[in-house]
């Protein structure tokens, strides 16, 4: 029998009945996962809608695809990849696990267990439905993420001009508040949630931009959007991993394009920044509204956290449950102050609500996650024609995450461990290429610029090899 291929659906290769159901199978998938991923980061910023168990509209709709997935994976369809953060993770969920038998309100504890899991749960499912998808689909779903961050810009901006509107947009969420010099949240309903949503948008901002000029035009529309939140934490983490990015490409012996790019930042922030000035300076409430969220709340953020800290270690030492804490979320119940805060720090949080062995599980799956975004960016310098410097926003974002866990907690983000499941699908990709195996999970675009990008290398028999 000739073999047919149909491009349209992959270039499987139809050869009779069997094989044409296995193409419409594969077409079908496809068009669920693409679903799929786009409703997830359409309803991603939409946190100020809250359902029971904490939970918000796109975990319904995660829940809703993942059976789906799992059941492509038991048919064989896919190949479950991404187990590498499986160790810490267990040690977290079994330090949290047995901190619920000693916390004065074990379903505080209870609630945040079954989130962990659901979380991981995703992770490892998103890592093989990302890897499956070719070049060009996948820079569509990047495209998405970052159209997302910019339309939530666009609120942070509104919300900042217009008290109006700020004043409509949280009311949406049942939590009209009337404050003078209110913080810009979007659509979340705090402030610093908005800012890390903004702040981790850089990473599918720099992967999907067609060019280095581009890129760095739209991250400097983008980072207004997050400083007009007030957030001095996300501001001193972009700082961190901007810094962390610059030396790493001049360390790959990039000085003159990191010449050149400074120079080119320098106009632009010139550029913006006059425009900022400009727009700022015409209004005196705009300029004093400014100068408060972001300058004169500094001393009085800095006291209560250094306050709430002293308070945690206290409770750490005192409570005399070193190896596994309180309990999850139980902090609030033996805070003897009571203001029904959390600690905002993560590290602290851990160690005073899931011990010794839940601190240890949290530094291993950081140390994870910095070591692959550095594995990554070893293979593009030492395999340039498998990927292309870029995907050093990867360890920008995770410095800049581990910056900003030092005055927030941000473990719980849904966003944070989005950006962990792309950097395993394309750290996947680049290593199967680098050992010259061809994958059991095959992109199927066939774009020499995108090849470039994702580290995707042509193969000899009509498909390609990640």
């Amino acid at each position: 029998m000739t073999i047919q291929w149909d491009w349209r659906n992959g270039q499987i290769p139809l050869t009779g009945p069997i094989d044409r159901l296995e193409a419409g199978q594969a077409s079908w998938l496809r068009r669920i996962t693409m679903i799929w991923l786009a409703g997830t980061l359409a309803l991603l910023p939409l946190d100020f809608v809250k359902l029971p168990l904490n939970m918000i509209p796109v975990d319904v709709w995660i829940l809703m695809g993942l059976p789906i997935f799992w059941l492509s994976f038991i048919r064989g369809k896919q190949q479950i990849i991404g187990l590498s953060y499986a160790v810490p993770m267990w040690i977290i969920l079994v330090a949290s696990f047995l901190s619920i038998f000693v916390a004065p309100a074990p379903k505080n504890g209870f609630i945040v267990v079954l989130k962990e899991v659901y979380a991981f749960v995703w992770f490892i499912t998103l890592i093989p439905v990302l890897a499956t998808l070719n070049a060009r689909d996948l820079r569509r779903i990047l495209v998405v993420w970052s159209g997302m961050v910019f339309l939530h810009g666009l609120v942070i901006v509104g919300q900042f001009l217009s008290p109006t509107f700020w004043r409509l947009t949280i009311s949406l969420a049942g939590n009209l508040r009337e404050f003078e010099y209110y913080r810009p949240s979007g659509l979340f309903v705090n402030a610093n949630s908005a800012a890390f949503f903004q702040l981790l948008g850089f990473v599918p901002l720099m992967l999907a931009s067609p060019s280095k000029k581009v890129a760095m035009i739209l991250g400097f529309l983008l980072l207004p959007t997050m400083l007009l939140t007030g957030s001095m934490g996300a501001t001193v983490a972009f700082m961190a991993g901007l810094t962390v990015a610059v030396m790493v490409i001049s360390l790959s012996g990039r000085l003159a394009l990191i010449i050149k790019i400074i120079g080119q930042l320098t106009i632009i922030i010139l550029l913006l920044g006059g425009l900022l000035y400009f727009v700022v300076s015409q209004n005196q409430r705009y300029q004093d509204h400014f100068e408060r969220i972001l300058i004169g709340r500094s001393e009085r953020s800095s006291e209560g956290r250094f306050g709430l800290w002293q308070r945690g270690v206290d409770a750490f030492l005192d409570q005399n449950v070193l190896l596994w804490g309180v309990g999850p979320e139980n902090f609030r119940e033996v805070d003897p102050a009571r203001t029904d805060n959390q600690l905002h720090n993560d590290f602290l949080a851990f160690s005073v609500e899931r011990g010794l062995l839940g601190t240890l599980g949290l530094v291993l799956f950081a140390t994870l996650a910095v070591s692959r975004a550095t594995y990554m960016v070893l293979i593009c310098h030492k395999y340039p024609e498998r990927g292309r410097l870029v995907v050093v926003v990867f360890l920008a974002a995770f410095v800049a995450t581990i910056v900003e866990s030092l005055t927030h907690q941000t473990f719980h983000f849904r966003e944070l461990w989005l950006v962990l499941a792309f950097q395993e699908a394309m750290l996947f990709k680049m290593t199967t290429s680098e050992s010259g195996v061809e994958p059991a999970i095959r992109p199927l675009n066939r774009s020499p610029r995108l090849r470039r990008e994702f580290g995707v290398q042509p193969d000899v028999t009509g498909g390609d090899v990640a």
